[in-house]
């Protein structure tokens, strides 16, 4: 494999995240009944026209500025024809000639440590095809997905290993996630991946037969992929076989990329400009504002993350895994709490009730303001850690007030000076050979004496720094 330059590049196709499809009224939503989502103009009936979502063109708008493209202002859409059973029209709308984003680039980092910035050829909005069900002898055919807004966005054949491709799709996941263009379900369709790979002696300058692997539905299978395609056409061009240009897709249970069709001439599918939508000139100022309006990227946070908030890398990244996680730390953030406290209790305590349960943040009952205002109790002496690691889970569960929780389970320190006090006259008293023979040569030995007896017939429930404050005064009277 060393012999060989490898040559990727890949193609994404994105669902955006919007409540109707990209060209017609009806609604967006996955594992309904089969055909029971799709309208008069996914269905292909005659004088059905479409018409273009004003929310699909935004998010497509903030996946291009992301992506740092330039921007085409002048929307236009073409037809791309051809028959098939997933495609009742007989013809895909999509944007062939005028795509509305291309020269991007996207950022990666390395095994090295260094970046490289990946570069993107187009993004185009486009619909989906109907959802084929392959049993026995017959095919299927859902057209809840059909009409579905899509973009496609195309990286040039720059990706150089398998590494780079998963760093590829994965911050390109990420990005499109924390924007809310997309929810990115690799599982259920909502980013498909088509990865095209070639091979190429070093120093030789153009490309090989390229094969294209179809439909990864994983990260994992991203990388499994095109590390046997590597393998596989090394062997061929090493045993001076040709590679042929073709079309495969990945088999998870033999872990290999297998043949399903032969590419011989390309496809003439006959591009025309869509007859039935004009040319729309996007608005200046509603594109500044759309993109004005758009969220903090994640690399953004992340950097913000560790070099304002001063957390641990590992720590960065485990805030950042889910959307709803995160939403739940910059909302803690916005109440004020500290940083690094938030960040323990959300990867130590919750991350461990969320995991036992196997559920997500927003599944359980726990909101911002119960970790903020144990926080702040716990800063304000009112409670202690102990108390802590008692009142999370009920909160957890319950979702009641954390004072509420506090006043019904007596989980609050004793902070008044009287009653501390009045516990500690008959421990002086057990205690006062102590005091007079050890406190003047080993002050801190009995102070830690008196202090443990303290904790030990209050369960905890003292103010240590009170406690201690306390407890001085007195052994000075007392000596």
């Amino acid at each position: 494999m060393s012999n060989f330059e490898v040559i990727i590049g890949i193609e994404n196709h994105v669902e955006l995240k919007t409540k109707s499809k990209m060209f017609s009224p009806a609604p967006v939503s996955f594992g309904k009944e089969p055909n029971t989502q799709a309208c008069e103009v996914d269905l292909g009936y005659p004088g059905a026209l479409p018409t273009v979502n004003k929310e699909g063109v935004k998010l497509a708008l903030l996946a291009c500025n992301a992506l740092n493209m330039e921007i085409d202002k002048l929307l236009r859409f073409d037809r791309k024809n051809y028959f098939y059973p997933d495609l009742v029209k007989g013809f895909q709308i999509t944007q062939q000639f005028h795509p509305i984003g291309k020269e991007g680039k996207l950022k990666i980092k390395l095994q090295d440590n260094s970046y490289k910035e990946i570069e993107i050829e187009r993004l185009h909005i486009e619909e989906d095809t109907a959802k084929q069900i392959h049993k026995e002898e017959i095919t299927l055919l859902d057209y809840n997905r059909s009409g579905i807004g899509l973009v496609e966005i195309v990286s040039k054949p720059v990706i150089r290993s398998a590494y780079e491709a998963v760093e590829y799709v994965n911050n390109l996941r990420e990005i499109l996630l924390y924007l809310g263009i997309s929810d990115v379900k690799m599982s259920e369709g909502s980013l498909r991946c088509d990865v095209n790979i070639s091979l190429r002696p070093y120093g030789y300058k153009g490309f090989g037969n390229k094969v294209e692997i179809k439909n990864l539905n994983s990260l994992n299978n991203v990388k499994k992929s095109i590390e046997f395609e590597i393998e596989r056409q090394s062997k061929l061009i090493l045993s001076g076989q040709v590679v042929q240009q073709e079309t495969r897709r990945y088999d998870e249970t033999i872990q290999e990329t297998v043949l399903m069709r032969v590419k011989t001439d390309a496809v003439d599918y006959k591009y025309f400009r869509e007859p039935n939508i004009n040319p729309i000139l996007l608005d200046q100022d509603w594109v500044n504002e759309v993109l004005n309006a758009s969220l903090e990227l994640p690399n953004t946070k992340r950097q913000r993350y560790i070099n304002d908030l001063k957390l641990s890398v590992d720590d960065t990244n485990y805030l950042l895994s889910s959307v709803e996680l995160n939403n739940f730390f910059e909302s803690c953030l916005k109440i004020g709490s500290d940083p690094k406290k938030i960040s323990n209790y959300i990867i130590s305590d919750i991350k461990s009730l969320l995991n036992k349960d196997n559920i997500t943040i927003v599944e359980s009952k726990i909101n911002p303001k119960h970790l903020a205002d144990i926080i702040k109790f716990l800063e304000e002496g009112i409670i202690s850690s102990k108390h802590v690691k008692a009142i999370l889970p009920i909160a957890y569960s319950s979702g009641n007030e954390v004072e509420d929780i506090i006043k019904a389970n007596n989980l609050r320190l004793i902070n008044d000076e009287n009653e501390i006090l009045k516990l500690l006259e008959p421990i002086i008293l057990e205690n006062i050979e102590l005091i007079k023979t050890q406190y003047e040569n080993r002050p801190e030995r009995v102070e830690k004496t008196l202090m443990g007896q303290l904790m030990k017939i209050t369960g905890g429930n003292v103010n240590p720094d009170k406690s201690i404050e306390i407890i001085t005064n007195q052994l000075k009277k007392v000596k």
